[in-house]
């Protein structure tokens, strides 16, 4: 079931977004040769561009959709962070509870691109844990903002995400969703939420099931409901589509995507519609069909890529979903 109405309530919803901020660098060129030093290609760079990534990418998201998306995260004091905090500003995010560490760096991916295939990635990270005057710092800000709409955890490993957190989710759960993309590196963590959204390797990272057919993903997911104590549980499944699964029922969505160029960042982007689809008065189904729709768009895209909400009722109407 796809209700327009539900796309027309995303403007204005405020979500808080805290997680693993990231800054993407994209190097593109072409390659004509051989590295005479190693047999590796030698890319003759053409341009370099830099977007939101990780947590910072499932704020973009939030905002090309025209939700107010609140920033709760870590960055270096380094060119890095500045740039990125220009980026978020140009999406009008705010970004007053960025809280810069002077002990560890902004974490930055390079990725190397050739005529449109990825070369290389190099990662510049600290993935330790924060410290705890860093982790109180953020834990009071998730506690102060006010009027959130729903909440956002988005886990990338890279320290921001400890278990602190989950002490408070499950008082905020009863009055607003609270949703996680989760990292394989926390599982011990989490507890308390009303969803998450692992895909088929870290669902079977979390609880030894591959869900790859329907039955395995309804199994996979009730065991991740109690595990994890969620309402219930959302499993992408990359060609197989995207399945809601609650305790005594489930949901299976086939994949909607017309072709897959790039699928950076596709994660992002479910999260971040399903979450407003449910600020927006959605079902859980409703939501997932809605998400499954937004990331079959932004899979074709190259990169870290955001869809808007024009972009999803044009292709819900292609597909006769509306």
């Amino acid at each position: 079931m796809f209700r327009r109405e539900i796309l027309q309530k995303f403007n204005g919803k405020k979500v808080l977004v805290i997680g693993d901020f990231m800054l993407d660098e994209y190097i593109t060129g072409k390659v004509e040769r051989i590295s005479p030093e190693a047999p590796v290609p030698v890319v003759e760079a053409k341009e370099s561009t830099y977007r939101a990534g990780g947590a910072a990418n499932v704020v973009v998201n939030l905002a090309s959709l025209g939700a107010v998306p609140v920033a709760v995260g870590v960055i270096g004091n380094d060119r890095e962070g500045e740039l990125l905090k220009d980026l978020l500003s140009k999406h009008n995010v705010n970004i007053d509870n960025l809280i810069v560490d002077r002990n560890r760096p902004t974490t930055k991916k390079t990725r190397i691109i050739a005529s449109s295939q990825q070369l290389l990635r190099v990662d510049w990270e600290n993935r330790n844990y924060v410290s705890k005057e860093i982790e109180s710092k953020i834990l009071s800000v998730f506690n102060e903002v006010n009027n959130i709409d729903v909440v956002i955890i988005s886990d990338y490993g890279k320290g921001v995400i400890t278990s602190k957190l989950f002490e408070l989710t499950g008082k905020i759960k009863e009055n607003v969703p609270v949703l996680l993309d989760p990292k394989e590196k926390n599982y011990h963590l989490y507890k308390n939420l009303t969803t998450m959204t692992p895909n088929i390797k870290e669902t079977f990272g979390a609880v030894g099931i591959k869900p790859e057919t329907n039955e395995k993903a309804e199994e996979a997911g009730r065991k991740l409901i109690e595990r994890f104590n969620l309402d219930y549980a959302v499993i992408t499944r990359s060609e197989k589509g995207l399945s809601v699964v609650k305790k005594n029922s489930a949901h299976h969505i086939p994949t909607k995507a017309k072709q897959v160029f790039d699928v950076t960042g596709a994660g992002d982007t479910v999260v971040s519609v399903f979450a407003l689809s449910l600020a927006s008065g959605a079902t859980p189904e409703e939501a997932g069909e809605i998400a499954n729709i937004a990331a079959g768009v932004v899979v074709g895209k190259l990169g870290t890529a955001t869809v808007t909400v024009e972009e999803i009722l044009k292709a819900a109407e292609e597909m006769d979903a509306l």
